[in-house]
This record gives C-alpha cells, structure tokens and sequence, in this order.
C-alpha cells in the first residue's frame, strides 16, 4: 500500500481546491469480481495481464485513478493521470503526464506521455463508469500498447450539429524491460519497442450518430531471449461506428493490426429507467495458421446489465462464455478446449 503515496497526495490537493482555482482534482475506480465457472482459466484485460480462474478473485481488474489538472495561463495547462491496479500490489503508475496548449479556440497541442487514440474508448479504457459493460471486450481491446511519448494536435470543428475531431500524433513507445502482455502469453521476458510512431484519426459525431477512423504505424522492435523476433512495420486500423435509437444502441468496432491480427466486435443496449441491459459478441483472429487453422482465435459472447445508483456510481453484472477454435487454446481447461464461462461484476464510479 506504501505506493498509493503519490494518489493520496493528489487528494489531499483535491481537498484544497478551494484555495487554489488552477487545480482540479478528479478521481475514478472500479472495484471487480469475477469467477470462471467453467474452464480454468480466462484473460479479461490483456493489457494489464488480469487473468481470472476458478476462484473467485477481486485482485484482477479492481483499479482507481487519479487526474490532476493544472491551469497555468490562458492557453498553457498541465494533467497527470496516476493509476493503481490490484493485480500490480497497487503499485501507483503515471499513465498520463503532458502539458496542453490552446493554439486557438479549436486547436490544441499535447506534449508528454499520453495515450495513444488508436481505439475508440482508448482514452476510457480504465474508466467503467464510461461504458456500459464490465469491461471492454478483452478479443477486441488486446493491443499491449497503450501509452507513448511524443506530441499530439487535436483539432476540433462544428457543421451544424455534426462535430469533427481530427487528431495527428507522433513519438515512441518502450514496454520497459520486459512485456507484461507478452511475456504472460509465452512465458519468456519479451521487449518491444515502438520507434517512428506515427497517426491520424477523424471522429464524426452528432445525436444519433458517432463514426470514428485511425491508422497508426510504427517501427517495433522485439527482443526475446534468443534474440531478435519481430523487427519491421507495424499498422494499426480501427474503425467505430455507433447508433443510437432512442433508448437503444448499437455499437460496432473493427480493427486490423497488420501483420498479426484482425479483431472486433458488435454490441446492443436498451436502457429502461436506472437500467441498462446489454449483449455483446468479440472475436480475435491471429493471422498465422497452422494446417489453415488460425493459431490463436476465439470469440466471446457476453449478456449483463448495467444498474445506476446516481449519476456517478453504478453497478455491473456479467455472463460471458468464449469459444476457442484456434490450434492452440489460449485458455487451458480440463477438456483441452480453452472454452470458458466467466461470471463477473463491478462497482464503478467516478469523484
């Protein structure tokens, strides 16, 4: 617990706010149960590696964060995002530190360690109260790279009702010493390192609607134990598109991550009062085969409902079952299947 000192730190400034109108202190977490009821074992969060069994567990995908935002002048500002997970001993992370400036009423530049817009909740990703399910969906959400450093412009415009984000970034990213997605899933010490990282997205979004597109590509270098293993060009495309009619939604998201894999997913929500009822199917496709089957694909299909409790706390419960038809399950199981049933729920709010 000794590491949650930078996040009480950052409270204790929310607290005097007050006193200081530059500053403002939110926070958000989300405290999560699951238990795999069928099977031994299921990856709910390939990026922070949070893998459940047949117990029951709160240590996997429980987290909270804390964002400070400074105003300096007019046009300059600074945000840092500190995280802390269950699953990493509530070590305290920065995932976001980077300075803001308003270049005019509609663009902006961002300098420091952001992260990178490539999805369409990217930015939300550990936020629960955003969404309506228990998590992301784990086939679609999988890419181990979530953060880099460099600069970013956002641009924003109106036609109408319709507003336009377009977005450009570029730097470099480094896993550190080792992956913790990929050493997780081959059990030996991977280093991957993101050099060239460059992208552009375009967000459409009125009433009704929200299309968004991105393209990101990089030079990865990867070095395992015995060596060089994946050295060249990396691209990222994902497409979003959403529909809302009236009370219910509709939701779609592909992404193609050349050379490895294809992955997306298609969801539908009907809200009833405090209530959000969802279903949710995601697959992941890796794009080299053995015998002209996939080495690793698998879908999921989830069900679960959303209760609000006010406009800052809800509570979450989930059913979801993955089928695994790759050559190598990703999940061992008594049948040798990979085929899992997971039962989960979450508290999330927000401060």
């Amino acid at each position: 617990m000794k590491h949650l000192t930078i996040i009480f730190a950052l409270l204790m400034l929310g607290a005097n706010t007050h006193a200081n109108d530059n500053l403002r202190i939110s926070g958000f977490g989300s405290i999560v149960a699951g238990q795999v009821l069928d099977g031994s074992g299921y990856v709910a969060d390939y990026p922070n590696v949070g893998a459940y069994d047949d117990q029951f567990d709160i240590a996997q995908e429980t987290r909270m964060g804390v964002q400070a935002n400074a105003t300096i002048n007019d046009d300059l500002s600074a945000t840092m995002q500190v995280m802390s997970r269950a699953n990493n001993e509530y070590e305290a992370e920065v995932e976001w530190l980077f300075v803001n400036y308003a270049i005019s009423e509609d663009l902006e530049l961002q300098a420091g360690k952001l992260r990178v817009p490539v999805y369409y909740y990217s930015e939300y990703m550990d936020v629960g109260i955003a969404y309506p399910w228990v998590r992301v969906p784990a086939d679609a959400y999988s890419l181990d790279l979530t953060s880099f450093n460099g600069l970013q412009l956002n641009h924003r415009t109106f036609f109408g009702s319709t507003s336009m984000t377009s977005t450009l970034y570029a730097g470099r990213a480094h896993s550190g010493a080792t992956s913790e997605l990929m050493t997780f899933l081959f059990g030996e010490n991977i280093e991957r390192e993101f050099t060239g990282l460059i992208g552009a997205g375009v967000e459409l979004n009125n009433d009704s609607t929200i299309v968004k597109v991105s393209f990101s590509t990089a030079d990865l270098d990867e070095t395992r134990n015995a060596g060089d293993f994946n050295d060249g060009t990396i691209e990222f495309l994902d497409v979003f598109f959403q529909q809302n009619f009236g009370p219910m939604s509709l939701m779609l998201e592909y992404n193609d991550y050349d050379p490895f894999y294809q992955s997306y997913f298609v969801t539908g929500t009907y809200t009833l009062g405090h209530n959000t009822y969802y279903a949710m199917w995601s697959k992941f496709d890796l794009d080299f085969e053995i015998s002209g089957v996939p080495a690793e694909q698998h879908d999921t299909t989830s069900i679960g409902v959303r209760h609000n409790l006010g406009p800052r706390v809800a509570v979450k419960m989930d059913l979801s079952v993955m089928n695994d038809t790759g050559a190598f399950a990703v999940n061992k199981d008594p049948n040798n299947d990979g085929d899992v049933t997971i039962l989960s729920t979450s508290l999330d709010f927000m401060f």
